[in-house]
Protein backbone atom coordinates (compact mmCIF):
# COMPACT_ATOMS: atom_id res chain seq x y z
CA UNK A 1 0.00 0.00 0.00
CA UNK A 2 3.09 2.28 0.64
CA UNK A 3 5.65 3.40 -1.63
CA UNK A 4 9.19 1.99 -1.09
CA UNK A 5 9.89 5.54 0.18
CA UNK A 6 7.05 5.83 2.75
CA UNK A 7 8.30 2.37 3.64
CA UNK A 8 11.62 3.50 4.55
CA UNK A 9 10.61 6.59 6.36
CA UNK A 10 8.40 4.98 8.37
CA UNK A 11 10.67 2.02 9.09
CA UNK A 12 13.56 4.59 10.12
CA UNK A 13 10.94 6.39 12.21
CA UNK A 14 9.94 3.25 13.94
CA UNK A 15 13.73 2.37 14.56
CA UNK A 16 14.44 5.81 16.02
CA UNK A 17 11.27 5.62 18.37
CA UNK A 18 12.33 2.40 19.59
CA UNK A 19 15.99 3.03 19.80
CA UNK A 20 14.49 6.02 22.12
CA UNK A 21 12.50 3.96 24.13
CA UNK A 22 14.39 1.31 24.99
CA UNK A 23 18.08 2.81 24.97
CA UNK A 24 17.83 4.10 28.77
CA UNK A 25 15.98 0.88 29.31
CA UNK A 26 18.70 -1.36 28.38
CA UNK A 27 21.87 1.09 29.75
CA UNK A 28 19.95 1.41 33.34
CA UNK A 29 18.84 -1.93 33.62
CA UNK A 30 21.03 -4.71 31.43
CA UNK A 31 23.17 -5.46 34.67
CA UNK A 32 20.53 -6.40 36.77
CA UNK A 33 18.71 -8.12 34.54
CA UNK A 34 21.75 -10.10 33.35
CA UNK A 35 22.61 -10.52 37.26
CA UNK A 36 19.41 -11.83 37.91
CA UNK A 37 19.45 -14.59 34.96
CA UNK A 38 22.78 -15.86 35.99
CA UNK A 39 21.76 -16.31 39.33
CA UNK A 40 18.10 -17.74 38.46
CA UNK A 41 18.59 -19.40 35.30
CA UNK A 42 20.27 -22.51 35.04
CA UNK A 43 22.59 -22.81 31.99
CA UNK A 44 21.07 -26.10 30.63
CA UNK A 45 17.94 -23.83 30.33
CA UNK A 46 19.61 -21.08 28.54
CA UNK A 47 21.22 -23.85 26.49
CA UNK A 48 17.72 -25.88 25.24
CA UNK A 49 16.29 -22.19 24.72
CA UNK A 50 18.76 -21.22 22.11
CA UNK A 51 18.33 -24.83 20.74
CA UNK A 52 14.68 -24.85 20.19
CA UNK A 53 14.69 -21.27 18.91
CA UNK A 54 17.11 -22.63 16.03
CA UNK A 55 15.15 -25.66 15.64
CA UNK A 56 12.19 -23.20 15.33
CA UNK A 57 13.83 -20.71 13.00
CA UNK A 58 14.96 -23.42 10.51
CA UNK A 59 11.91 -25.31 10.91
CA UNK A 60 10.18 -22.16 9.93
CA UNK A 61 12.55 -21.17 7.39
CA UNK A 62 13.27 -24.25 5.45
CA UNK A 63 11.02 -26.99 6.46
CA UNK A 64 12.37 -30.55 7.15
CA UNK A 65 15.51 -29.47 4.64
CA UNK A 66 16.34 -26.71 6.64
CA UNK A 67 16.51 -28.09 9.86
CA UNK A 68 18.62 -31.40 8.80
CA UNK A 69 21.04 -29.01 6.87
CA UNK A 70 21.09 -26.40 10.34
CA UNK A 71 21.83 -29.70 12.68
CA UNK A 72 24.63 -30.95 10.27
CA UNK A 73 26.16 -27.25 9.91
CA UNK A 74 26.12 -27.53 13.87
CA UNK A 75 26.67 -31.12 14.13
CA UNK A 76 30.15 -30.42 11.57
CA UNK A 77 31.03 -27.59 13.26
CA UNK A 78 31.31 -29.28 17.06
CA UNK A 79 33.46 -31.84 15.21
CA UNK A 80 35.88 -29.19 13.77
CA UNK A 81 36.04 -27.79 16.88
CA UNK A 82 36.79 -30.85 18.75
CA UNK A 83 38.41 -33.07 16.54
CA UNK A 84 40.51 -30.02 15.37
CA UNK A 85 40.39 -27.04 17.61
CA UNK A 86 39.15 -25.30 15.19
CA UNK A 87 37.70 -21.84 16.69
CA UNK A 88 34.00 -20.27 15.89
CA UNK A 89 35.30 -17.71 13.91
CA UNK A 90 36.97 -19.60 11.21
CA UNK A 91 34.08 -21.68 11.12
CA UNK A 92 31.77 -18.53 10.88
CA UNK A 93 33.80 -17.06 7.65
CA UNK A 94 34.03 -20.67 6.22
CA UNK A 95 30.21 -20.88 6.43
CA UNK A 96 30.05 -16.90 5.26
CA UNK A 97 32.08 -17.67 1.91
CA UNK A 98 30.79 -20.85 1.28
CA UNK A 99 27.84 -19.04 -0.29
CA UNK A 100 30.10 -17.84 -2.80
CA UNK A 101 32.45 -20.56 -3.02
CA UNK A 102 30.07 -23.32 -3.76
CA UNK A 103 28.53 -22.08 -6.90
CA UNK A 104 31.59 -21.46 -8.45
CA UNK A 105 32.87 -25.14 -7.75
CA UNK A 106 29.63 -26.12 -8.95
CA UNK A 107 30.37 -24.21 -12.38
CA UNK A 108 33.56 -25.70 -13.02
Amino acid sequence: MMSSWQCLVYGLLGVLIAALVAYPFAMKDARAASAWVITHVSHEALIGAFAGLIVVVSWYEGGVLGLVTALSVGMLGGLCNRAFGMNAGVQFMSYYTATMFVPILLAM
